[in-house]
């Protein structure tokens, strides 16, 4: 049997010792509402030190994640994907063997953590991939989507991702946020 993602968990670390857990899984459930703005709000009270993610998998396994983004369960489950920002943030780890820039920065990581392979950005130099879509594709169904933007304006092209190829592909939409 094929090892799955079944969620994802991040630990939250104050500077005063205070840990927060949350999660959200390939079924769409995650942390209550009002507990994710409690933790928000402890931030004021404390100031986070150390954000921890993990992959949790359907056989109860949890691998420490750190590529420098969030990552977001593949629709097959045998991965995620992560669409990483222009710079790593703060609280990403000084460690984080994962990272990569502009055009070409998102990747597929395996449900052990593991670079299946970064994402190929067709429109290249001067361009970046921006968000990753999944609502509103009918015609696409159980398929996950990013948008494709030029530096300096908003993600605005859709292409669909296979989990099998680096290699995106386009779908001819035009997409605003």
């Amino acid at each position: 049997m094929i090892d799955l993602v079944v969620r994802i968990k991040n630990v939250v670390v104050h500077a005063d010792g205070t840990v927060f857990e949350s999660f959200y899984d390939w079924q769409g459930n995650s942390t209550d509402f009002e507990v994710e703005m409690a933790q928000f709000k402890y931030g004021h009270v404390s100031k986070v030190v150390e954000l921890r993610t993990y992959i949790v998998s359907d056989k109860g396994s949890e691998v420490l994640f750190s590529a420098a983004g969030i990552p977001c369960i593949l629709p097959d489950r045998t991965g995620v994907l992560v669409v990483f920002d222009e710079k790593p943030s703060s609280l990403d780890s000084p460690d984080a063997p994962w990272f990569f820039a502009y055009p070409h920065n998102a990747a597929i990581f395996n449900v052990d953590g593991t670079l299946r392979f970064q994402l190929y950005n067709p429109n290249g130099k001067g361009s970046y991939i921006g968000a990753i879509h999944s609502g509103a594709m009918p015609e696409h169904p159980d398929t996950l989507g990013v948008l494709i933007g030029t530096v300096g304006h908003e993600p605005e092209w859709l292409y669909l991702v296979d989990s099998e190829t680096p290699k995106l592909i386009p779908t001819g939409k035009w997409i605003r946020y």
